[in-house]
């Protein structure tokens, strides 16, 4: 080992290289250590390493910043009872129906009819930018035509005056501290004193918008759920502001209470409402039916009345005989059928050009008789059509689909259903006048004297009835709806009120500061692995054997900064060897032939072929083999340095005649190891090494040597190179891990392929010792070193 770190003196002087693992030698390459599919993406972390950290800190630092802005949400919580409803009985009293469907109640406290209350009742358009400042806006309200958008408001130091500004739309707006703030806007503020001098040479910044939109942002925060055939709504609402989203909810359930209720009354009041129209009607109708039969008894009180007793009634009329019954009695029924058809036709046609209502139909006597039951029913229907419209547009508008649904419901009833009843009904009494007619006419000659006043009486007295009985049953349901309307309660009710909640039900703060912390260590992992995509230089064992095609002879480890001594043997021991088993591959390269010619070149500069060249022949030499290292590198070649010799004369005197072969052979301090410097640096020394005494130089050479090492100049620089390979046969080429580019070797490699050189392999030189290249090094604490004979027999007897 003393010999091993005397040679490697000339390493630690060697400018620090980079290289990867053997992979193979000569010209067979071996298979690479399996490696796992994370291996290459965990290199290319470790080389971007800080890059890696400085993306996550920055992400993370965004983040920290991030939660800042973000606060936690509450959740508040209420329920409210919303009562079921039976069916009403057709004979019982008017009761309130239900109001709305299921869906419908979720629909109401979603309306803009309630949220638009709360929101102006609690002032939730504005929002002052700090919290601090919401004393200042207990008394804010807007009026109906305001100026939304963004204002500040300015207190100069002396708190006496103040100066309001929007961002567009308006001028400013100024005045004296207790006037009212922002008129001239739309604005109805006028600020306690104090609280104005309290904010005394500041800003105070705050937003108005619209209550609509609020009542569109408070909606989507309100989430409402009525399941299947339960009576409990479940209400829940969020909120950044615990006690605001409290009494938020609270005044929502309390406008939602007090909405259904009006609309239940609305409901109820809107049938009395109809009821009562018709009772006017009735009660006209019936003045007019007992008007005409009192001016009929006037004119007829003086004549005489056949057949009747003095008192002129109709009750002796059974007394007469049966003839005349009969035939008064048909008479009576085929007037009373007359005259009920034509003010049917006369009602229908007076209701379609709209002089007259359709429900003046009702007061045809025939209409109330069992032959108009299926009319009078349609009637019945109509009027409950009409009330549902008119409570369901007191809530909805006339696009709403109940609202249509219950109008088109209306309008077939008036414009198809009740006229085609009634047309069918004056065509049976049609019918039935003819046949009466008939009738009548065969019984005529024995009656005509009988005078028809007794008929018309009896018409008109029929009438009075009719219309009496249906001015009573009118008079009746409106008595009933109207206590209805009186007794009416809303269909729901608040079971819990919303409390203020203590702890916040979502705090995203954490899962933030998670998220910014994994996305930045994504984007860390990205970009490493982005950076490694593109970059052109050699990282990787197989970049070398599967692009460039070249076997890997031998892996060299990374030096430390400022070289290596005694101090760091496990060092020593890693690359003593890596250059023994390179020694190994290119004894092997050669096959049978012991012995050994061949050229170090690289692609570029600074790949580290001088210490691959220098390093190889000394372990060539330690091994026993005479050995000859030339400096064939006659621009920048500087291997006399390294050993201490004079640059001349050197390989360039001999090749121009200058010297003979034997005064350019230098003894080292190695044993076994010779050195030809590169000798006097001239401008023509290209084409030196192209002439013909370059090869019978390398034939004597080999001939006194066993192994015959060249350090090239990089292929890059010229055709020096490749001359030197061509004339020793063989070439092994330099690649320096994270240096060497990778297209620029590939490059430099198609020449080769054209000449006749056998190329061994190549050397990664500088290879980290951990990630894809840690089976790539050797095993610690298995390094050599002399004993002295007494520790011997020590460590044998031991």
């Amino acid at each position: 080992m003393a010999d091993e770190v005397k040679s490697m003196q000339l390493v630690a002087e060697a400018p620090p290289v980079l290289p990867p693992a053997m992979e193979g030698w000569g010209n067979t390459p071996t298979l690479a250590p399996p490696r796992s599919a994370f291996e290459r993406p965990l290199a290319a972390i470790r080389r971007y390493k800080w890059l890696f950290m400085a993306v996550v800190l920055i992400a993370t630092a965004g983040g920290v910043v991030a939660m800042r802005f973000v606060k936690p949400e509450y959740e508040v919580h209420s329920t409210v009872w919303i009562a079921s409803q039976t069916p009403q009985d057709a004979g019982g009293p008017i009761r309130s129906r239900e109001l709305l469907n299921p869906t419908a109640w979720v629909d109401l406290l979603r309306s803009y009819r309630i949220s638009d209350a709360v929101v102006r009742k609690l002032a939730l358009y504005v929002k002052p930018a700090k919290s601090s400042d919401s004393p200042l806006f207990a008394d804010f309200s807007i009026s109906e035509r305001f100026l939304p958008g963004d204002y500040t408001l300015t207190v100069n130091n002396s708190g006496t005056r103040w100066n309001l500004a929007v961002q567009e739309g308006a001028s400013p707006d100024s005045g004296a501290v207790g006037d009212s703030i922002g008129r001239a806007m739309g604005l109805r503020w006028q600020p306690d004193v104090k609280a104005m001098k309290a904010a005394a040479g500041r800003d105070v910044k705050f937003a108005v918008a619209t209550p609509r939109e609020v009542s569109q942002e408070l909606s989507l925060r309100l989430t409402a759920l009525l399941p299947g055939r339960s009576n409990f709504l479940s209400l829940t609402l969020t909120d950044e502001d615990p006690k605001l989203a409290a009494m938020t909810l609270n005044a929502l359930t309390k406008e939602y209470v007090a909405v259904a209720g009006e609309l239940k009354k609305r409901n109820v009041s809107e049938f009395a409402r109809i009821l009562e129209g018709q009772l006017l009607y009735a009660e006209t109708a019936l003045k007019d039916a007992e008007t005409a039969l009192e001016t009929f008894k006037i004119h007829t009180i003086t004549l005489p009345s056949e057949g009747s007793p003095a008192a002129g009634t109709l009750g002796t009329l059974d007394t007469r005989p049966a003839a005349m019954k009969a035939y008064f009695d048909r008479k009576i029924e085929y007037e009373n059928l007359k005259s009920d058809r034509e003010a049917l036709e006369r009602t229908i046609a007076e209701a379609k050009a709209g002089s007259v209502p359709l429900r003046a139909m009702l007061f045809v006597p025939s209409v109330g008789s069992p032959s108009g039951t299926e009319l009078r029913n349609s009637f019945v229907a109509l009027d409950k059509q009409e009330a549902d419209l008119a409570s369901a547009r007191q809530v909805y508008t006339d696009n709403y689909p109940a609202v249509k649904q219950l109008a088109d419901a209306v309008n077939i009833l008036k414009t198809k259903t009740i006229p085609e009843q009634a047309a069918s009904l004056a065509t049976q009494l049609r019918a039935r006048e003819t046949e009466f007619d008939k009738r009548i006419s065969t019984a005529s000659e024995d009656l005509q004297s009988i005078p028809a006043r007794t008929i018309e009486e009896m018409r008109l007295r029929r009438n009075v009835s009719v219309t009496e009985g249906l001015y009573g049953t009118l008079k009746s349901r409106y008595a009933e709806a109207k206590l209805s309307e009186a007794s009416a309660s809303p269909d729901v009710n608040i079971m819990d009120s919303a409390v203020t909640p203590q702890k916040a039900t979502k705090n995203t703060k954490p899962r933030l500061l998670a998220v910014a912390i994994i996305g930045g260590i994504v984007a860390a992992i990205g970009l490493a692995l982005f950076l490694d995509s593109i970059d052109k230089r050699i990282r990787y064992p197989e970049q070398a054997t599967k692009e460039l095609g070249l076997a890997i002879s031998g892996t060299v480890p990374v030096l430390p900064k400022g070289g290596m001594g005694t101090q760091s043997p496990e060092q020593i021991s890693q690359l003593v060897e890596s250059f023994r088993t390179l020694r190994m591959n290119v004894m092997t390269a050669g096959g049978p032939n012991p012995k050994v010619s061949l050229a170090v070149s690289s692609p570029s500069p600074g790949d580290g072929k001088s210490f691959i060249s220098s390093n190889l022949a000394m372990s060539f030499a330690d091994a026993g083999f005479r050995t000859l290292l030339v400096d064939g590198d006659t621009r920048r070649g500087a291997l006399h340095e390294m050993f201490g010799l004079s640059r001349t004369p050197g390989l360039t005197d001999f090749l121009a005649g200058d010297v003979d072969q034997r005064a350019i052979i230098h003894p080292t301090g190695h044993d076994n190891l010779s050195l030809v410097p590169t000798g006097t640096l001239r401008r023509r020394s290209p084409e030196l090494l192209t002439s013909p005494a370059l090869g019978r130089l390398v034939a004597e050479l080999r001939a006194s040597y066993d192994v015959l090492i060249f350090d090239t100049p990089p292929l890059a620089a010229g055709i020096d190179g490749y001359a030197i390979a061509a004339a020793t046969g063989s070439l092994l080429v330099v690649l320096r891990i994270g240096q060497t580019e990778r297209r620029m070797a590939a490059a430099k490699l198609l020449l080769v392929d054209r000449l006749p050189i056998n190329v061994i392999g190549s050397v990664l030189n500088a290879a980290p010792t951990e990630g894809e290249y840690e089976y790539y090094g050797y095993v610690a604490g298995y390094g050599t070193e002399d004993l002295e004979p007494s520790q011997q027999v020590a460590q044998i007897s031991s």
